[in-house]
């Protein structure tokens, strides 16, 4: 048990403090504000529980001069101390519960990771699996062990086997004769290498055929514009035949540019009526403009991609491979080739017509849509005819192709690298045989055979650690699932197992939340949007408790927890405390921390209250010179009292003749009063009323009202008033000039007490 926290320096804000003169019994309440150094000093105990030197030596003070050093005194007597980096002595007996636990073990940033899971296993197996885990453990070393053997094996044999995989050199059957072997197949070599010529000769390759987007020319043709309407177009094109000039269109449309929509460029007369030149405005307008640019792309299109010289490339092409087909005649026989270059360019040239008559007329009546499903089909139909010669005569090809490899491969399987291949495989069986290459194998096998005896225990011991797991977390699943039941918690864990993913155990569980699945990783619900703060760490809480009350040596351990109630509501505070008292009962020592007085003296009260006798340590982390950190005594009772029970006792002390400031005890005497008649009146005295205020009240009050029972104080509360009043910046602003006379205070407090006590003047 941990009796005494001698001293911490030079870590956190914990830079030079002495807890020396407070003793720590079994159950030992520690009260500090967030931010004072509680995580701190969970630290430092987690670090002498695991002899981590990482945690301490990674939290020194930041603007000390100290170098890092702890002694914590335990039973007997007997020091544990943290110096120059090492501690004495691990303290394995320390169960620390806290944001650590909880990031290590449970979750981090809301997120559950394969870390968490790992050490969540580690922490619920316990010492119980430590047996299990370390026969699994010592197969793996030596599975290992025997793995970088046989890996050194593999090394030292790589220079005889090249070009061959070890498993193929190592079949390798014993061959007799073998330099003869050799000899005859470089000669055979030799009288291959003429085949090089015939493979030098090129083969056939299919022509690349010529397209037209058939597609993309309808929908040329089927453009149209909504603003130009066919009315203005007739009008306009009228008067262009009219004018029997090719460039009439152009010089119109130039003229536009001049002059407004009201008057002639040419004479300046009034046009604004004129219908013909409101058809130009809507002829000649930009959005056409695009529009006839666009159908007249068309023209060039057409234009490029029918053009006779695709006819004449292709048939160009098709007499190259021709005559590379012809030059291995003497090989093999080659398929016919033909193209008929006149009836494609007949086919292209009826395709061409048809297609440029479509854009000639959309050229007229650019805004009109044209090209129907009927001259599409014919389209299609007439592309096909042109295409369909250029095909047969690629298929001729390909077939030549294909016959012409065919030939070359049959004539590599008797060729130079093929009996190069032959001399190298025989050399390599001739290495096989080497009496040092046979010793390396002969290694290799034995080593082979240690990995394979030694992955055999391992998965004896996997078995029988996995075996335990099972028992273990299928306990321990149940009693974190009783424990958040007790929390009030909406959600449950299921199916909690381990697996050996990655060669390291880890757990397993999921979720249930108001019956559906919540996953621990990925996409909503999961643990990260589905649980609040107040739910995460009630499970991390339960993890925790789980593990601790199962731990056989729990009889034997000092527990630290910091913060339980953090987040949690009334309801889980309670139910917390309830664990807190087991712990506390089957324990060696319970340590808890806490930022919140009134859970420290609900824990003492409900510790005391099961066994009166009990031994509680309370103290607390106080601020020091420099902002740094020190114990200090408390009183839970004095930290957790209201307003009116401080200055009630800071009275009553004064009159016991306890040693206080008169001053404060002079100011007191007001806000007692005040919170005398609030109790005494609740409701009827508003708190926003200065006391002369509420003595007016009270004067002025008539029946039925409950304050005219107070009519009797009006007098005796006016003359404390205009005594306490001249101690409060409100009221006096010199009040710090007053002095204060020790009689005539003690007189005041008694009048004041008897108003409180005797609802009477005294």
């Amino acid at each position: 048990m941990l009796e005494r926290i001698m001293e911490i320096q030079g870590i956190g804000l914990l830079h030079q403090a002495n807890g020396k003169t407070h003793l720590c019994h079994k159950a030992t309440l520690i009260y500090a504000d967030n931010g004072r150094g509680k995580s701190t000093l969970t630290t430092i105990f987690r670090s002498a529980a695991t002899e981590n030197a990482t945690l301490i030596t990674s939290c020194k003070t930041v603007d000390g001069s100290l170098i890092p050093k702890v002694v914590l005194q335990f039973g007997s007597g007997h020091k544990v101390s943290f110096e120059n980096g090492v501690w004495t002595e691990k303290r394995p007996e320390l169960l620390v519960f806290d944001a650590d636990f909880i990031g290590r073990n449970v979750h981090s940033g809301g997120m559950v990771n394969t870390d968490h899971r790992k050490n969540l296993l580690e922490f619920a197996l316990g010492e119980a699996a430590v047996m299990a885990r370390a026969v699994v453990d010592e197969a793996t070393d030596d599975s290992k062990t025997m793995t970088e053997k046989a890996k050194s094996f593999v090394e030292q044999l790589t220079g005889y086997h090249s070009g061959l995989t070890l498993a193929q050199f190592e079949q390798l059957p014993q061959i007799s004769d073998i330099d003869a072997k050799i000899i005859d197949l470089q000669k055979q070599l030799t009288d291959a290498n003429n085949v090089a010529a015939i493979l030098a000769k090129p083969v056939p390759n299919i022509v690349a055929e010529p397209s037209f987007d058939i597609d993309d020319l309808f929908a040329g043709l089927g453009l149209s514009l909504k603003d130009v309407h066919a009315e203005a177009e007739n009008v306009v094109k009228q008067h262009i035949t009219k004018l029997e000039g090719k460039d009439a269109e152009s010089w119109l449309s130039q003229g536009r540019q001049f002059g407004n929509d009201n008057e002639c460029p040419f004479c300046d007369q009034d046009i604004s009526s004129n219908e013909l030149v409101r058809a130009y405005q809507t002829y000649f307008n930009a959005a056409y403009g695009n529009l006839k640019t666009k159908v007249a792309a068309l023209q060039n299109t057409v234009t490029i991609t029918t053009a006779a010289s695709i006819i004449d490339s292709f048939a160009q092409s098709v007499e190259v491979a021709v005559t590379q087909a012809a030059a291995w005649a003497e090989h093999v026989t080659p398929q016919a080739i033909s193209f008929d270059a006149n009836t494609a360019l007949a086919a292209l040239t009826t395709f061409r017509e048809f297609v440029a008559e479509l854009v000639r007329r959309k050229n007229a009546t650019p805004a009109e849509p044209l090209g129907t499903a009927e001259e599409k089909t014919a389209a299609v139909a007439m592309w096909e005819q042109v295409i369909t010669p250029i095909r047969t005569a690629n298929t001729a090809i390909k077939a030549n192709e294909g016959v012409i490899s065919g030939y070359k491969s049959q004539l590599n399987s008797n060729s130079t690298p093929q009996l190069q291949q032959q001399i190298k495989q025989i050399q390599a069986t001739k290495h096989r045989y080497d009496p040092k290459v046979v010793e390396l194998l002969g290694n290799l096998a034995a080593a082979r055979k240690g990995v394979e005896v030694a992955d055999k225990a391992k998965k004896t011991g996997r078995d029988k650690l996995n075996s335990l797991m099972t028992t273990i977390l299928s306990k321990y699943q149940i009693s974190i699932n009783d424990l958040l039941k007790s929390f009030g918690a909406s959600f449950r864990i299921k199916d909690m197992s381990a697996n050996f993913r990655g060669n390291t155990p880890r757990s397993e569980y999921g979720l249930l939340l108001r019956g559906k699945d919540v996953t621990l990783e990925g996409v909503s619900p999961s643990f990260a949007t589905a649980l609040s703060e107040s739910d995460k760490r009630a499970l991390a809480f339960a993890f925790f408790i789980a593990s601790t009350l199962e731990d056989p040596q729990l009889a034997t351990r000092t527990v630290v927890i910091d913060d339980p109630m953090c987040s949690l509501d009334q309801n889980r505070r309670h139910h917390t405390r309830v664990l807190l008292k087991k712990i506390h009962s089957k324990a060696a020592q319970l340590i808890v921390l806490a930022h919140d007085a009134y859970f420290l003296r609900d824990l003492r009260d409900a510790l005391l209250k099961e066994d009166k006798t009990t031994p509680i340590a309370t103290f607390q982390l106080i601020a020091a010179p420099n902002d740094y950190t020190d114990f200090a005594a408390i009183s839970i009772d004095q930290e957790c009292e209201s307003n009116y029970s401080q200055h009630h006792r800071l009275l009553n002390e004064f009159v016991a003749g306890e040693r206080n400031d008169p001053k404060s005890v002079a100011k007191a005497i007001r806000p007692l009063l005040e919170g005398y008649l609030h109790r005494r009146y609740p409701g009827l005295v508003p708190k926003n009323l200065m006391f002369g205020s509420v003595v007016a009240l009270i004067r002025d009050s008539v029946a039925p009202s409950p304050l005219c029972h107070a009519k009797n104080l009006v007098d005796e509360l006016n003359e404390i008033n205009d005594y306490a009043g001249q101690f409060h910046h409100d009221a006096n602003s010199g009040e710090d000039a007053v002095v204060v006379n020790a009689t005539e205070l003690k007189a005041f407090v008694d009048r004041a007490l008897g108003v409180v006590h005797k609802g009477a003047p005294i």
